[in-house]
């Protein structure tokens, strides 16, 4: 009796151990959404352009603040025995007296003192556009910020979505290998004893060895192109790239409609946050152009002076204001000219900028519409392939028992069938690809899209 309590004790706890053991190893699941909002989250190029957005909005403020006026504290103390400056003192301390006209004191005065302590402020009325102009500026680039910013929230979710696509490809090709390999040695196990008993020539047999040797070599070769992949999902998302992750296991093979470039090229130019941005760095520019133009003329502001000047800090003193205004007028500014110079090239610049982007959008966009309508145009056939392929490994796997085939023909057959399956499982993942790229390359590539998107291909 104690005898078997002691073994089942034993079993329970090898059995917990087991089930611990698992939960211990198995990898969490990292469903495509999660994946994505850790990548836009951790993307530091996204956090860059935010900063960008930032330091704009930090010049805009600068700009801005030319329009109001300027106020200043002064305060500072002085002696001297200067016979212009005692004079002055005493005016402005209120301390003059009829015998301070004495000629004596006027000449060689004994040393005097001030404290004063004043506010000045300056308001600009008009300096020649400078201030507008550098508001206008400041408001464009900050426009141009924000754009740069969406732009790098697309090119985050793109590569979110590249790299998750592959990642499933990789999986799902992986176990299709794996299968193929482990019937392929079944079947090399067999032609081994069959060789051995005389009924299969060596030759067969070694020549099936390193077709199955190629299918080995393939499920190696994509366990180090998934485990590097792994690797890059973690760097995407900013995670330890020790870490696994279980990912969805299916694609769908959806149809996709017919895409054409005019359209598709009219949206970008319409939507492209870059392209926007770039508008507005033009923009931007040529605010600058005007502001430098405009420095040739006059500059009107108003100021204005209120100071208390004592002899110590017990006595009174005096207050005093002055208020006025004050223009001024560039007679020659040899500056100038290079300055609107230089202005002008940045102008013409930036608008072979939006220029060339335009050319790239356009040709990005017709590269892509390719693919796509390679894919669209080859999917019935890679469809049919593969089911002929599985058909054929069904039909070749009896006749090679009987006799009727060799296990070269049978490993032929499987081989072809990887072959088939591999080109199938790529393009499947390069149309879903293309078809985010292509909402990218439009400037439609948000959340809702590739939530949409997701949706239909199955991840």
């Amino acid at each position: 009796m104690n005898g078997r309590i002691v073994i089942l004790a034993v079993g329970l706890i090898l059995t917990t151990s087991v089930v611990f053991a698992g939960e211990t190893v198995s990898a969490p699941a990292l469903p495509f959404a999660v994946f994505t909002a850790k990548v836009a989250a951790y993307y530091p190029r996204l956090k860059e352009a935010r900063s960008d957005v930032d330091i704009a909005l930090a010049r805009q403020m600068q700009a801005r603040a030319g329009f109001w006026p300027s106020v200043s504290l002064a305060a500072g103390v002085k002696v001297s025995d200067d016979p212009v400056t005692v004079f002055g003192m005493l005016l402005r301390q209120e301390r003059f007296t009829s015998s301070d006209f004495d000629l004596k004191r006027l000449n060689t005065p004994a040393r005097h003192q001030d404290i004063s302590t004043g506010l000045h402020a300056e308001w600009p009325l008009f300096d020649a556009m400078q201030t507008i102009g550098r508001a206008r500026a400041a408001e464009e680039a900050l426009k141009a910020a924000a754009s740069m910013e969406s732009f790098t929230g697309m090119e985050a979710l793109l590569m979110a979505q590249d790299a998750y696509l592959n990642a499933v490809m990789l999986q799902q090709l992986s176990s299709v290998v794996n299968d193929v390999q482990q019937s392929a040695e079944a079947d090399i196990q067999k032609a081994r004893d069959l060789k051995d008993k005389g009924m299969v020539p060596g030759a067969d047999y070694y020549s099936a060895r390193v077709m199955a040797g190629e299918f080995t070599r393939m499920s190696h070769g994509l366990a180090r192109q998934k485990k590097a992949m792994m690797i890059l999902l973690n760097i995407l998302m900013g995670e330890s790239t020790d870490k696994e992750w279980m990912l969805s296991t299916s694609l769908k093979e959806a149809d996709m409609p017919a895409q054409e470039v005019a359209p598709l090229v009219q949206a970008a130019f319409e939507a492209r946050p870059d392209l926007v941005a770039a508008g507005q760095r033009l923009q931007a520019a040529r605010a600058d152009l005007d502001r430098e133009q405009a420095t040739g003329l006059p500059a009107l502001s108003a100021f204005g002076d209120s100071t208390n000047d004592r002899n110590d800090l017990r006595s009174s003193g005096g207050n005093n204001y002055t208020v006025g205004l004050k223009a001024a007028m560039p007679l020659f500014d040899r500056s100038r000219a290079g300055r609107v110079k230089e202005a002008r090239a940045r102008e013409q610049q930036l608008e072979q900028g939006i220029e060339a982007v335009k050319d790239g959008i356009s040709r990005d966009i017709a590269e892509e519409v390719a693919r796509h309508e390679a894919w669209r145009d080859n999917k019935d056939v890679l469809k049919a392939m593969r089911n002929d392929a599985a058909e054929a490994v069904t039909l070749m796997t009896p006749l090679y028992n009987e006799g009727r085939k060799s296990v070269v023909d049978l490993m032929a057959a499987r081989r072809a069938y990887l072959e088939v399956v591999e080109a199938g499982q790529k393009a499947v993942t390069g149309a879903w690809a293309s078809e985010g790229r292509l909402l990218f390359l439009t400037g439609r590539l948000n959340d809702a899209t590739l939530k949409a998107l997701a949706e239909r291909s199955g991840l």
